[in-house]
C-alpha cells in the first residue's frame, strides 16, 4: 500500500538497502554484526514486553514489501532466498521466544508462578539465543558470498538501466536526478528534463514502476528517449546503451 501512495520513498528505500559498498570479509562482518545487534535488540525487548519483537515484525514486512513494489516477486525472492532460508528461522525462533519471554510471565496468577515461568523462559530463550546466532552467522556467510552473485546474474538480464531516478509532475514524466557516470549523464540529460516518449511510446496513462520496467532491459540493449526541456522550450530525442548501475 505505501508503495502505490509513495513509489518515490520505496524507491529511496530499495537504493539504501542495495547501498552497501563492502564486499567479501568486510561485508561478511557488516552483515554479521548487523543482524547479531538485531537478534539482541529483539531478545532484549522482550522484556518491555515484546515490543522490539513486534516492532521488528512489522519492520521486516515493511522491507519485504518495499521489494515486493520496486522490483516484483522473483527479484524479492532472490534477494531473499539464498540467506533467508537460515537468517529467518532464526529470526522467527528469536521472535517467539522473545515474545514468549516478554508476555507468558505476565499470565500467571502468583508471584511465586510469575517468577518461575520468567526463569524458565528466559533459560530456554538464552539457549536458543545461541542456536539463533549460529544460524545468523551462517546467513551472513550466505549473504555476503552467494547472494550477490545470484542477484548479478538475473539484474545483468533484467536491470540495467540509463541512470536517472523519475517522478510524475503534473501529469508527467520527469527525471528528477541523474546518477554521475550513467548513460544519461554521458548524454547530457539533466534533472528537470520531461520525458515524452520511450521507444516512440507517449509516456501516458502508466504509473511510475511500469516506467521504470520500460527502461530497464538487458545489458547493452538500446532505449529511445524523447525529452522535452521546457526551460529552453526544446524537444530532443536520444538513443542510450543500458548499463549496470555502479
Amino acid at each position: 500500500m505505501l508503495g502505490i501512495a509513495k513509489p518515490a520513498l520505496i524507491e529511496q528505500l530499495v537504493e539504501h538497502l542495495h547501498g552497501n559498498p563492502e564486499t567479501g570479509l568486510p561485508a561478511f562482518v557488516l552483515y554479521l554484526k548487523n543482524n547479531l545487534t538485531a537478534l539482541l535488540i529483539i531478545w532484549c525487548g522482550g522484556f518491555v514486553p515484546a515490543i522490539a519483537p513486534l516492532l521488528h515484525i512489522l519492520g521486516t514486512g515493511f522491507i519485504l514489501g518495499s521489494l515486493l513494489v520496486d522490483r516484483g516477486v522473483l527479484y524479492s525472492f532472490l534477494s531473499i532466498f539464498p540467506h533467508g532460508i537460515v537468517e529467518i528461522p532464526a529470526y522467527l525462533l528469536g521472535n517467539a521466544f522473545s515474545l514468549r519471554l516478554g508476555l507468558r510471565w505476565i499470565f500467571q496468577k502468583t508471584a511465586g508462578e510469575r517468577k518461575r515461568t520468567f526463569v524458565t523462559d528466559l533459560l530456554n530463550s538464552l539457549k536458543i539465543g545461541l542456536l539463533c546466532m549460529f544460524l545468523i552467522f551462517i546467513a551472513a556467510m550466505i549473504e555476503t558470498f552467494a547472494t550477490p552473485k545470484i542477484l548479478a546474474a538475473y539484474e545483468k538480464e533484467h536491470f540495467a538501466g540509463i541512470g536517472v531516478q523519475l517522478a510524475i509532475q503534473e501529469h508527467q514524466l520527469a527525471i528528477t536526478h541523474v546518477f554521475p557516470g550513467s548513460p544519461a549523464s554521458k548524454a547530457g540529460l539533466s534533472s528537470g528534463l520531461l520525458i515524452q516518449r520511450i521507444d516512440g511510446t507517449e509516456t501516458t496513462g502508466k504509473d511510475i514502476r511500469q516506467y521504470r520496467e520500460t527502461l530497464h532491459g538487458r545489458v547493452g540493449t538500446r532505449v529511445k528517449l524523447e525529452v522535452i526541456d521546457t526551460a529552453h522550450s526544446t524537444t530532443n530525442t536520444v538513443e542510450l546503451m543500458r548499463e549496470i548501475k555502479p
